[in-house]
């Protein structure tokens, strides 16, 4: 539920600022991790969007999952798209909290935002841009 207010707001940005020659997409996924017989079930094998067949292997997975789906859906939408850019913000804050320790956030990149550094412009900015309390 972070991550969808962290797109919230850089939308809400985006209209106030109104920039030039960007086209800008984003989805924001919620879902409330159940319990009962609607829930995911350790080991249950689900297929994604994609058509890969995932095992839960985790039961706290809801989020993940539906993320990978408007991921794969938005990936299929960047094939025809000019120079395109796809960001994840997810909180999943107890594995970076167990990865890097408390008060981190965590920026990773794929195959062709490593090539244009992008997470590396990311900490570099951090000072600026990071929460300083």
């Amino acid at each position: 539920k972070c991550g969808s207010a962290a797109v919230a707001g850089f939308f809400k940005v985006l209209a106030d600022l109104k920039p030039k020659g960007l086209k800008v997409c984003g989805v924001m996924t919620m879902v409330r991790n159940s319990v009962g017989p609607d829930g995911y079930v350790a080991d249950e094998i689900i297929t994604a969007r994609s058509g890969k067949r995932v095992r839960v292997g985790n039961t706290d997975a809801e989020g993940r999952m539906a993320m990978a789906d408007l991921l794969c859906l938005f990936k299929e939408k960047a094939l025809s798209a000019v120079n395109p850019h796809l960001f994840t913000i997810a909180t999943l804050t107890g594995h970076a909290v167990r990865t890097y320790g408390e008060g981190y956030s965590v920026a990773m990149d794929n195959g062709p935002a490593r090539k244009e550094r992008t997470a590396e412009c990311i900490r570099c900015c951090a000072e600026k841009l990071g929460d300083m309390f």
